[in-house]
């Protein structure tokens, strides 16, 4: 692994340049270290052996207004891994602001030292523009020598100095680096930084636990810590950014951020910035004629600032600090954060909105007020314009701003303006979003019924910046591109859905992007214990969530951070079916309540058939302290348990009981797969398209159209789930054949298919038994246990006619395990069908409901017992509880329906017979097999 150690001079506001021509800088210089540096010597072979970063050393000395930094490294090469990793050195540095000045390169091989720049190695320089993509042109160069002769067992010694003279600063300097800290790979190190003892600097460190050595020398001042320093304890992400800083050190010879104010000040003066009579002027006239209203006039200057003037930070000859004129930026039409500060501040002013520059930190700007001042704090700059006693916060580089939402505050949390006699940090206070970033409305029509695919459409409005990336979205000519980005937001929110058709717009006057489409979506009812269930999908609040913890001393007063600034409304209509009854709403009372500093309104209700849910989540603070952490558990509990779910009724119509007018009712649905798989091109993609549109077309027992579906899927990735997923269907349609077929072509890519039930049934059902034996003799070593094996070899015995044989060998395997639930279920179910059962089958059947979780096999399996005892009315019973659990069991159906023609119910066995007949057809041919057939 290679490791690299850091220790830079703070670069200010984007280290980025503009190609300029040579000069001094360009070039690496080579030259002996400098007095002024303790040169470390190497930690003896024995120390810390397993360390292959032997030394890293980081020496700074601040003085006459030049930063400079010595780094000393060097690598065990005890491995091809290590020797590969360091094969090539890479250093870099900003020519515009100092020099490179490599000490040396040297192999310590045995003892002696190769030196390899004695020998005439020199380091290439090259200039790469590594942030091109985020349109940063990153004038800083890099040096890189390839290290020739390197071999196992040597170590790789390399040092250099930096130099750093910030234009901007003249005479002060600053100085910021992390420090390292275990578990880092190092024997010995040091950071060491040093100054004259006349020089007035100040430093500090952040979340470094370790002794800091501070001595007076030969009339300087050094401050040493040794590296690595201890790990530091985790801290969790959903603290504020100031307790998760690295650990770092700095030093500066600025005594307060008001210094900092102030010197940067005359760099920011917009006086005679817009000359009179030009375009930019003209374009500030514009801006004034359509309205007085300075708040207007703030709005339209930053929308044309955001929209008129593209992203490229030009950082080189101090242009890191030093503000493009606005009328350079005017005329180029592209310029960084200070560039789009300096010409929004300048309009600001002309049209008369009182208005500064200011600093900002846009990552961890919670940190400014307790770090030693440096202008290395801050890395982005930003306007605050002062508008009827309040303070707006105006970001040219970013996007999307009307007058709507001109009044929302980015987390910056802390700026800095830039003033003329200097001013001290300004808290960003939080101020509740009055726009929704997001607007959704999302319809559900699910009136076909509750176990089938619903049609959704949805209208989803995006505001802000965010919006500016729809815009893009729309303008896309790459159609494939374009619907892929729409169809990724729109899967964002409703996960895995088929579209039919997708859209965005964008509105430039309102800066809303409006997404829209129309699909199909799988909703999940759950059922348990006979009641059918929707947590209500979608839902804003159900996202909410504080799972916080604060159970470590060190941490248990640190306060929580609040997701934001957001503000989002959530529109939802679910359209059931009308015919069902009466649809219950649990839970589900009107919400508006404040929880961890987030304001939380739902109102949801339910009229006929028709469910509705209004919902808004909006941030109102940055961050809450972590004593309210007991109360925000609580009320977030409460708030979960209380969200809207759906109850069906307990007649609710399943897709049999439309059988009758199933091709009316799921003509939609069928016209949204039709159309869906016109407009797939992809070949995987239709492939998971057919098996959707199979298994639909399963359901509703259009098994002709089902084998289509899943030979196509068939035919796109011949797999042993599509194989037998197939072999279903035909086995409904009586190609018994053609499911043995289907199962052999997975059993030969998944041996785990071999005993698929599917195979054994359709060898029943072609009074091919032996064939079955055969087949559970080869494939028992790849079931999980013996008992397993027992039941799949006692059923094929049964099939093959030999009864008593397969009995035989589940007795033997109850002797081994007698209260295993599954062996005893199948003990009753294999007396049932073969009709030999005995009060000790009831027994056992009883004792594997008492023993399954899920017990509607064993009630099945005993209900089918006590009818071959003539007990039907006890087996209804059974039969009835197994059927509110699941009503899918078509097996539990035919059953209750001949148990009822025997017992002269010939309304209630005609409509359980006729229900299988059409939803499962194979199922009356393997029943009467077993002699189960209506009366």
């Amino acid at each position: 692994m290679r490791y690299i150690y850091l220790a830079s001079a703070a670069t200010g506001l984007f280290a980025a340049a503009l190609v300029t021509p040579a000069h001094a800088g360009d070039s690496v210089l080579y030259a002996p270290v400098e007095d002024w540096v303790d040169v470390s010597d190497l930690p003896p072979v024995d120390q810390d052996p397993g360390m292959p970063l032997r030394l890293a050393e980081s020496q700074t000395r601040m003085e006459g207004g030049v930063v400079s930094t010595y780094g000393d490294i060097a690598f065990a090469l005890d491995s091809s891994e290590m020797r590969d990793a360091v094969s090539t050195i890479s250093l870099g540095w900003m020519p515009d602001k100092g020099d490179l000045v490599v000490h040396r390169v040297e192999l310590l091989r045995d003892g002696k030292t190769i030196d390899l720049l004695a020998d005439g190695e020199r380091f290439e320089v090259l200039r790469r523009e590594a942030m091109l993509e985020q349109r940063i042109l990153d004038g800083a160069l890099t040096a890189t020598m390839k290290v020739a002769g390197a071999k196992i067992g040597d170590v790789l010694r390399y040092s250099f100095t930096t130099t750093t003279d910030e234009q901007i600063l003249e005479d002060d300097m600053e100085y910021a680096s992390s420090v390292l800290s275990e578990p880092a790979p190092l024997a010995k190190g040091r950071m060491i930084v040093s100054w004259p003892v006349g020089e007035d600097v100040r430093w500090a460190t952040t979340r470094v636990d370790a002794p800091v050595e501070e001595v007076t020398r030969d009339g300087y001042k050094y401050i040493t810590i040794k590296v690595p320093i201890a790990e530091l304890k985790d801290i969790p992400g959903d603290t504020p950014p100031r307790f998760r800083l690295p650990p770092a050190i700095r030093a500066s010879t600025f005594d307060s951020y008001s210094q900092i104010s102030a010197d940067l000040a005359p760099f920011f003066s917009t006086e005679g910035a817009i000359e009179p009579g030009s375009t930019l002027a003209g374009k500030v006239a514009e801006i004034a004629a359509k309205s007085n209203d300075p708040l207007e006039r703030a709005a339209l200057a930053t929308q044309f600032v955001q929209d008129e003037i593209s992203y490229l930070l030009d950082g080189l000859n101090g242009g890191n600090y030093i503000p493009q004129t606005p009328a350079k930026t005017w005329e180029v039409r592209t310029g960084d954060c200070k560039a789009k500060s300096m010409l929004l501040l300048a309009m600001l002013r002309e049209l008369g909105v009182s208005a500064e520059a200011v600093l900002v930190n846009s990552r961890t700007g919670d940190a400014v007020p307790g770090l030693l001042p440096t202008l290395g704090n801050f890395d982005h700059m930003i306007v605050r314009a002062d508008i009827g006693g309040e303070p707006y916060w105006l970001d040219g580089t970013n996007g999307g701003l009307r007058l709507a939402n001109i009044g929302e505050v980015p987390r910056f949390r802390f700026a800095l303006p830039v003033r003329e006699g200097g001013a001290d940090l300004q808290e960003m206070a939080m101020r509740p979003q009055t726009m929704p970033d997001d607007d959704i409305r999302l319809t559900i029509d699910q009136s076909a019924g509750i176990d089938l695919p619903a049609i959704y459409q949805i209208e989803w409005r995006v505001s802000g910046a965010a919006a500016r990336t729809y815009q893009a979205v729309a303008l896309l000519d790459d159609s494939d591109m374009r619907t892929d980005r729409i169809e990724a937001t729109i899967g964002s929110l409703l996960g895995s859905n088929h579209p039919t058709s997708v859209d965005v717009t964008y509105d430039e006057a309102s800066g809303i992007a409006v997404v829209t489409g129309r699909g199909l979506v799988e909703p999940t009812w759950d059922r348990e214990s006979g009641r059918v269930e929707l947590d209500v999908p979608y839902q804003a609040l159900s996202s909410f969530s504080f799972d916080v913890s604060r159970d470590r001393a060190d941490i248990a007063d640190v306060p929580l951070t609040v997701n934001g600034p957001l503000y989002f409304n959530r529109h939802i209509e679910w359209r059931l079916p009308e015919q069902d009854g009466e649809y219950r709403l649990l839970g589900g009372k009107p919400v508006d309540t404040v929880i961890g500093g987030t304001q939380l309104v739902a109102d949801p209700k339910l009229a006929d058939d028709l469910f509705t849910l209004d919902e808004s989540v909006r941030s109102l603070v940055w961050e809450v302290p972590a004593s309210d952490l007991p109360q925000i558990r609580r009320d977030s509990l409460r708030l979960k348990r209380g969200l809207p779910r759906i109850v069906a009724p307990r007649n609710a119509r399943m897709v049999w009981d439309n059988r009758d007018q199933i091709v009316r009712l799921t003509a939609p649905i069928a016209s949204m797969y039709d159309a869906v798989l016109a407009r797939e091109d992809d070949p995987e993609a239709l492939v998971d398209l057919h098996r959707d549109r199979g298994y639909f077309r399963y359901q509703i027992a259009d098994f002709e159209g089902a084998l289509e579906d899943y030979s196509a899927a068939v035919d796109g990735d011949p797999s042993a789930s599509s194989y037998s997923s197939r072999a279903w269907v035909r086995l409904q349609l009586g190609d018994n054949e053609g499911v043995l077929s289907d199962i052999e072509a997975a059993a030969d890519l998944d041996p785990e298919y071999g005993l698929s039930r599917q195979r054994m049934i359709a060898l029943a059902l072609l009074g091919r038994g032996e064939e079955a034996v055969a087949l559970a003799d080869e494939y028992a070593v790849y079931l999980e246990d013996a008992s397993t094996q027992a039941q799949e070899r006692a059923y094929a015995l049964g099939q093959a006619g030999q009864i008593e044989e397969g009995r035989a060998v589940l007795e033997e395997e109850l002797e081994y395990t007698p209260s295993d639930p599954n062996l005893l279920n199948a003990s009753c179910w294999y007396d049932a069908i073969w009709n030999r059962v005995s009060e000790e089958t009831i027994d056992r059947c009883t004792r594997a409901i008492e023993g399954l979780e899920n017990s509607e096999e064993a009630l099945d399996s005993r209900a089918l017992a006590l009818f071959r005892l003539g007990r039907s009315e006890e087996a209804l019973r059974d039969l009835d509880r197994v059927l509110i659990i699941n009503p899918e069991m078509y097996g539990s159906r035919y059953l209750r329906g001949v148990i009822r023609s025997h017992g002269g119910d010939s309304a209630g066995a005609r409509e359980d017979i006729e229900i299988v007949r059409w939803a499962s057809p194979y199922t009356p041919r393997q029943y009467a097999q077993w002699g189960l057939e209506p009366s």
